[in-house]
C-alpha cells in the first residue's frame, strides 16, 4: 500500500514542485511509462538485480539494456546523485551556498527559467525564515532511459530525506515533523552539453511519508 500523500501547501518541497513541475526546458522526447520497480542506488549485487537503464529510440521502444558501468549511465548517475544530495542536504546556514551549487547541475535554459521565477531567492528565504535543515537518507532508482543519440536522457528516482530542524509553527502548519522520513519521486530530463550531462528539467510528486504502524493490541 502506498504511503498517504502529504498536504504540501506549506512544505519546503511544495515550493520546488511549484517551480519545477512542468518546467521542462529541454527538448527531450517523452519516454516510456515508468516501471514500478525500484532498487537502492549502487552496483548490482546478484543476477536478480539487472540494470535499470535502457537505450531507446525516438519511438520510445527499447533498443538494448545498458550496463551500470556504461560511460553515459555512470555520468548521468553521478550528476543526479550529486544534485539530489545538494538539494536534500541544506540548512538555514548553508542554503545560499547550497543553491549556488545546485544551479551548477542545470543547463543554461533551465537556470534562466528558475531565475525568472526567483527560485533561489525563495528557497533561501524559506530556509532562513523558518530555521530549516534537511538531510538526505537514501535514494532509489527506477527504470531510466538514454536516447539513441546519447545526447538526451530521462532518470527516474525516489529521494528520501528528513527535516532535522525547523520552526515548530511552520512544521506544524505544513503537517511536517522533525526526524520523519519523507519520500519524493523525481523524473529528471538531462542533456549532454559540451561533453557534460546537465539537468534540463525536473518533475516531482507530492511528498509521501511512511504509513502509520498498526496500534499494538
Amino acid at each position: 500500500m502506498r504511503a498517504r500523500r502529504l498536504a504540501t501547501s506549506f512544505a519546503l518541497p511544495a515550493l520546488a514542485v511549484l517551480l519545477l513541475s512542468g518546467c521542462d526546458s529541454g527538448t527531450t522526447a517523452p519516454g516510456p511509462a515508468p516501471s514500478p520497480t525500484a532498487r537502492q542506488a549502487g552496483p548490482p549485487t546478484g543476477p536478480e538485480n539487472r540494470s535499470l537503464w535502457t537505450l531507446i529510440g525516438t519511438d520510445g521502444k527499447t533498443i538494448e539494456t545498458l550496463a551500470d558501468d556504461d560511460p553515459d549511465v555512470t555520468a548521468i548517475r553521478r550528476t543526479v546523485v550529486l544534485h539530489s544530495g545538494t538539494v536534500d542536504d541544506r540548512s538555514s546556514a548553508s542554503v545560499t551556498r547550497s543553491v549556488k551549487s545546485e544551479f551548477a547541475f542545470y543547463g543554461s535554459e533551465f537556470r534562466k527559467a528558475l531565475d525568472a521565477q526567483s527560485y533561489g531567492t525563495k528557497v533561501t528565504a524559506l530556509f532562513r525564515d523558518n530555521a530549516l535543515a534537511t538531510r538526505q537518507q537514501k535514494v532509489a532508482w527506477y527504470r531510466s532511459t538514454v536516447y539513441r543519440d546519447r545526447r538526451t536522457a530521462k532518470a527516474e528516482m525516489d529521494t528520501v530525506f528528513e527535516f532535522t530542524a525547523g520552526d515548530p509553527a511552520y512544521l506544524k502548519k505544513g503537517g511536517l515533523a522533525v526526524g520523519t522520513p519523507y519520500t519524493e519521486h523525481c523524473t529528471l530530463s538531462l542533456a549532454k552539453q559540451g561533453g557534460t550531462w546537465v539537468i534540463t528539467g525536473i518533475r516531482r510528486t507530492p511528498l509521501e511519508r511512511p504509513a502509520p504502524k498498526p496500534a499494538a493490541r
